[in-house]
C-alpha cells in the first residue's frame, strides 16, 4: 500500500507538470509605497520583514539595517507532504517542487521613495534555483552505494565531494510567493500603505 500511494503521487506529479505551463515572468518590481514618517515606524517595519520572513520557514543571511536591506540563505521549497510549510502556488510551482530540489531566496528591500518624503517603498524579490550536482561515473551496481559521496568520480574525472560540485541554477522570479510575502509585511506592519504595484486579489489596496 506504501509503494502504491508513492506511485499514485509520482504520476500525478509528473501529470500534472506536464499538464500546465510555467507562469510568466513578472515584468516590474513587486513593491508598495507605505507611510515611514518617524524612526519607531522605521523600526515596526524592519522587523516586520524579517519575522515575516522567519515566519516562512527562511533563514536570514544578510541585515542590512542601515541599507535597508535584508536577504535570506536559499531554503528548499516546501514538497506536498510537509503541510506544515507554505506551499508553492500555482499548480506549475508546486509540481517542480516535487520533482526535484528547488529553492528559493528571498531580498527585501526597504528604500526612502525617492519623490516623498515620509514614505518607503518595501520591495521583495524572490529567485527560484534548481539544485544540481555533477554527475558521478557509475559503472558496476557497487559503485552505485558510493553515488553521493567523494568516492566516486565525477563525470569530468574528479575526486570531489557532492557539496563542492553543487551549483544553484537560476530559475526566474516566483512573483506569487513575492507577492504573498509583501502583503504579510504590510500586514503586520500595520502602517498606511498609500500605492502599490500588486492588485486588489492580493490583499492590498
Amino acid at each position: 500500500m506504501r509503494y502504491s500511494t508513492l506511485l499514485v503521487i509520482g504520476v500525478s506529479g509528473v501529470a500534472l507538470l506536464a499538464g500546465c505551463e510555467a507562469p510568466d515572468q513578472p515584468l516590474a518590481p513587486t513593491v508598495a509605497r507605505v507611510q515611514v514618517d518617524t524612526p519607531e515606524a522605521y523600526e515596526q517595519l524592519w522587523l516586520a520583514a524579517g519575522n515575516t520572513l522567519r515566519s516562512n520557514y527562511f533563514r536570514l543571511d544578510r541585515q542590512d539595517r542601515q541599507s535597508g536591506v535584508l536577504t535570506t540563505f536559499p531554503e528548499t521549497t516546501a514538497a506536498g507532504f510537509e503541510i506544515w510549510r507554505p506551499q508553492p502556488e500555482p499548480a506549475y510551482y508546486w509540481a517542480e517542487a516535487n520533482m526535484g530540489t528547488i529553492q528559493r531566496r528571498v531580498t527585501v528591500e526597504i528604500d526612502p521613495a525617492p519623490d516623498e518624503a515620509g514614505f518607503y517603498e518595501v520591495t521583495v524579490q524572490v529567485e527560484r534555483l534548481r539544485y544540481g550536482l555533477e554527475e558521478r561515473q557509475i559503472d558496476n551496481a557497487a559503485a552505485a552505494l558510493r553515488l553521493f559521496s567523494s568516492a566516486a568520480p565525477t563525470t569530468s574525472g574528479k575526486m570531489e565531494r557532492p557539496s563542492e560540485t553543487a551549483q544553484l541554477i537560476p530559475l526566474g522570479r516566483d512573483e506569487h510567493m513575492e507577492n504573498r510575502l509583501l502583503n504579510q509585511i504590510l500586514t503586520n506592519y500595520g502602517g498606511a500603505v498609500v500605492t502599490t504595484t500588486q492588485p486588489a486579489e492580493f490583499g492590498v489596496q
